[in-house]
């Protein structure tokens, strides 16, 4: 099939290159097709040690050749574990043995960037062509504390160490790990660890806190899909977004900031209510009308001050980060729990502990609300379907959807994965509802067309992910749903 070429490259002083369409397009159009120049592992402190070609969990489990974390003979001879294999092989590197195999590997920190390198010989024409110009703020990064860690685990491991002097500079090497550390996208593999690519066509793509496409990971080589979100018109500037959506203004700054080395000024950002969402706003907590908006959100500086002029509440700005941390770290206790019961309990308990002082909307209630709703929906598989819990479960899928509607609009994976989540709730209670004479059957019949509307959505929008992604698995079963349902209301 040819490849398909939507969109055209266009340079300006904000983005640099970035990418706009050259067609009129609609929800789900492909744009391109984009194929990774390397992929490999996220530097050590985020990964344990794992196999080296599927990326599984491993212990105690070596390459028979060149003694790197391997999980089977199959792995050892994949194309992926080559270009550092033959490397360790001959200059007899090995992995040096660990007592705890869960925690945090930075052997593997050179894994990722070398297999850059070799690419860049066995592809000389498309590094040239795509890869060598990518962005990797030297100057910025030298100030920090992780270019000596890369100074000792990459660029004098590679080069002295493992004696490649004679093939790659510690410049090109300093480089390539500039190019991973700025362009590389988190990626997830079937081995249940999330790893990291370049792909030289998506990173030209300008960010936007509310993104107009989105981009499916599809194996077994990783490839990329970029569709449209929402319809576009022809020059219209494509955007992704390098954050997570559901993140409040100051948190995507500060990731943007740290990761990508610049300041994002979108509409979203400029916006202190965050278009009407409110993802970021507090209730003030001396007076009963107002709310709690920053100042400037693009000025890190800036104060919060209450909305209601008859108000003086005034929040500096460190007390605002001091507290949006102390919550970002209770969140994060929330997601190591396991998925039971208890885990459905203290999530329900810090909505209520804090819609005192949040946003009924704020992003870490529309965060945990997210999470409650994937939590529901394990309960409801298991054959339990408590009204009260499948109400509640409608009520949070649409209130996180109403603001996916104006922070990520159109078809997204999320939308697609809560789209299936409602589906449900919705038509096991209108099933209740009408054998216990609450509603009629014409409202039966009413509440069924909704949840299939929700099951052909989620059907469309999943089955372009990976089909072995939970999100693939999703969308097939959400197809085979959507023809029984058919059926059901067809009988009525």
């Amino acid at each position: 099939m040819a490849d398909i070429c939507r969109y055209d490259v266009k340079r300006n002083e904000k983005y640099g290159r970035y990418l706009v369409s050259n067609a009129e397009l609609g929800c789900g159009d492909l744009i391109f097709t984009d194929y990774p120049f390397a992929v490999g592992p996220k530097p050590g402190k985020y990964t344990p040690p794992l196999c080296l070609s599927c990326y599984c969990p491993i212990e105690s489990t070596y390459c028979s050749r060149c003694s790197w974390p391997i999980c089977s003979p199959e792995c050892e001879l994949s194309p992926n574990h080559q270009p550092e294999c033959s490397i360790f092989s001959k200059s007899k590197i090995k992995f040096q043995p660990v007592e705890d195999w869960t925690v945090s590997a930075p052997q593997l920190d050179c894994i990722t960037p070398l297999r850059l390198l070799v690419a860049k010989e066995q592809e000389p024409e498309r590094w040239s062509k795509e890869v060598q110009a990518m962005e990797t703020h030297a100057e910025q990064r030298r100030k920090r504390s992780t270019w000596k860690a890369d100074q000792i685990n990459i660029v004098n491991y590679l080069v002295d160490h493992c004696k490649l002097n004679n093939r790659f500079s510690k410049e090109l090497v300093e480089q390539v790990c500039g190019i991973l550390e700025v362009n590389a996208v988190e990626i997830p593999s079937r081995g249940g660890f999330s790893i990291r690519a370049v792909y030289p066509r998506l990173a030209i793509a300008a960010h936007s806190c509310v993104p107009n496409i989105v981009h499916s990971i599809l194996q077994p080589d990783y490839r990329v899909e970029v569709r449209a979100a929402v319809p576009f018109q022809k020059g219209q500037t494509l955007h992704l977004s390098y954050t997570h959506v559901l993140s409040p203004t100051i948190n995507r700054r500060e990731h943007l900031r740290e990761s990508k080395f610049f300041e994002c000024d979108c509409p979203r950002c400029t916006d202190p209510t965050e278009l009407g969402t409110h993802l970021s706003t507090f209730k003030c907590s001396k007076c009963e009308k107002g709310i709690v908006l920053s100042k400037n959100p693009l000025d890190n500086e800036a104060s919060w001050n209450c909305s209601d002029k008859n108000c003086d509440f005034r929040l500096p700005s460190a007390a605002m980060h001091k507290l949006l941390s102390d919550l970002q770290e209770e969140l994060d206790t929330l997601d190591s729990l396991d998925t039971g019961s208890e885990a459905v309990e203290q999530r329900e308990a810090f909505i209520n502990k804090y819609q005192l002082i949040l946003h009924p909307r704020h992003s870490f209630l529309m965060c945990v609300k997210h999470a409650l709703v994937q939590l529901y929906s394990r309960i409801e598989d298991r054959g339990i379907e408590d009204h009260v819990m499948l109400e509640r479960k409608v009520e949070l899928c649409k209130q996180v959807l109403q603001t996916l509607d104006v922070i990520t609009p159109g078809e997204s994976r999320m939308r697609g994965m809560l789209l299936y989540d409602l589906h449900s709730p919705l038509m096991n209670l209108a099933r209740s509802d009408f054998r216990t004479g609450v509603i009629t059957k014409e409202k039966l019949k009413d509440t069924l067309k909704e949840s299939l509307q929700c099951l052909t959505d989620a059907a469309r929008i999943l089955c372009r992910e990976d089909d072995q992604s939970p999100e693939g698995i999703t969308g097939k079963i959400a197809f085979q749903s959507m023809e029984q349902l058919k059926d059901s209301i067809a009988i009525l």
